[in-house]
């Protein structure tokens, strides 16, 4: 892969020269087409996944059918939950257009991590940010159902 086309990544926008060449190393680039599921929800996933182009929706079955629960660009990253407590992935990513996504291995991540604390750090700061945000947007829909759904009481 071209460590070039890591720059325009926002998650990895400080990141020097040569630490880029390093995290190219341990990323596998995916293509998939309009249509494909990413990752299905309930599966096994130990990667996290950084979309380099395209247009993906996060979607969970309730009942049976599938929430729209988020979208993902350019610069978004999912799959972040498997790496760092390994389980079932919480949600399918369905792709709306064709596009490409960088798949690091868990282990792969924590060998680069290992190899530059610096750029690891700077990862792993942003990945919490990200994660930390969507964990108050969840909080605040939660809240929202419990007050709109009427499960509230005076």
């Amino acid at each position: 892969m071209n460590p070039d086309a890591l720059t325009a990544i926002g998650l990895l926008s400080d990141f020097k020269p040569d630490d880029l060449d390093a995290l190219a190393e341990c990323a596998t680039v995916i293509h998939y087409r309009k249509g494909d599921d990413v990752i299905t929800e309930g599966q096994p996933n130990g990667a996290l996944f950084v979309v380099q182009s395209g247009l993906l929706h996060v979607r969970r079955k309730v009942q049976a059918s599938h929430t729209l629960l988020g979208r993902l660009e350019p610069g978004s990253f999912f799959g972040e939950i498997s790496v760092f407590h390994p389980g079932p992935t919480t949600a399918t990513i369905h792709a709306m257009t064709d596009g490409v996504v960088l798949r690091m291995e868990a282990q792969n991540l924590r060998a680069f991590i290992d190899r530059r604390p610096a750029a690891g750090a700077s990862l792993l700061r942003r990945i919490l940010e990200e994660m930390a945000a969507r964990l108050r947007a969840a909080d605040e829909r939660m809240t929202e159902a419990i007050v709109w759904g009427g499960l509230l009481r005076a």
